[in-house]
């Protein structure tokens, strides 16, 4: 029952910091306003279409749903809040939960490491896409 809980509570945020109404958002995913007040009040939990329905409204990961242990916080916040934008970045983001703990560090690593080395190539690149608008 927590968990459905704390599934529907981050849906009701999700959706009202969005501005949307129940209704919106039942409309947006084609369900009933009832089903978003019964997955919100934590009375049904969505199941992984309905998820992946939601995560895609709200551009976010799926992660964005899941409780997560406070051992694991860092990691989640690390690669989840935003719904990756390439197809690379997707592959990326559904393979590393996969991996066992330890694999996840070297990854996140490795990715800290070229995005220091690349670091001022993607300051100048962010700064010509600002100077073409």
């Amino acid at each position: 029952m927590v968990v459905k809980k704390e599934i529907g509570t981050k849906i009701r945020i999700m959706r009202k910091s969005r501005g949307m109404t129940q209704a919106d958002l039942a409309k947006a995913i084609d369900q009933s306003a009832s089903s978003i007040t019964m997955y919100e009040t934590g009375r049904r939990e969505p199941d992984f279409t309905t998820l992946e329905a939601l995560a895609d409204v709200f551009n976010v990961s799926l992660f964005e749903f899941i409780p997560v242990a406070e051992t694991n916080k860092d990691y989640i916040d690390e690669f989840t809040y935003e719904k990756p934008r390439t197809p690379e970045a997707r592959v990326l983001a559904k393979g590393v939960d996969r991996l066992p703990p330890e694999e996840r560090q070297q990854l996140l690593e490795m990715a800290r490491l070229m995005f220091k080395k690349y670091e001022g190539y993607f300051e100048e690149k962010e700064k010509n896409d600002e100077t073409e608008l």
